[in-house]
């Protein structure tokens, strides 16, 4: 048997026996917990937001999309990107993941990209 298949399949039942021990302990509060700290390259958040790569670049340069650096390169992390999905008068805002409002990750450390325009526009 080739190494990289016997390493893929070793991969994968690891994988497997962790979200067992995952599924059993996790509620969906540790769920959202683990959202706010996955982090996203070019092409999965084009993906995500199914658009091409080529657009988030665009979005990039012009500001307009919450990114972080690593490397030399863009991240996203799903929280934000999930946040900055959301309409700026959400009639749905009091009924959307109001775990996560409320999650201290997200509240003291994030934000998104209108939250920083209105900070730097001194609102």
């Amino acid at each position: 048997m080739d190494e990289s298949v016997s390493f893929n399949s070793s991969i994968t039942e690891l994988a497997a026996e962790v979200a067992g021990v995952l599924a059993k302990r996790a509620n969906p509060k540790d769920l959202i917990k683990l959202f706010q700290i996955v982090f996203l390259e070019v092409s999965e958040a084009a993906e995500l937001l199914r658009v091409k790569p080529k657009t988030v670049y665009t979005w990039i340069s012009q500001r307009k999309i919450p990114v972080r650096y690593a490397g030399g390169r863009p991240v996203f992390l799903l929280a934000e990107l999930l946040n900055w999905t959301l309409p700026e008068r959400d009639e749905h805002q009091a009924t959307r993941l109001s775990i996560a409002r409320s999650c201290k990750i997200a509240i003291d450390r994030l934000a998104t990209g209108r939250e920083r325009e209105k900070l730097d526009a001194g609102l």
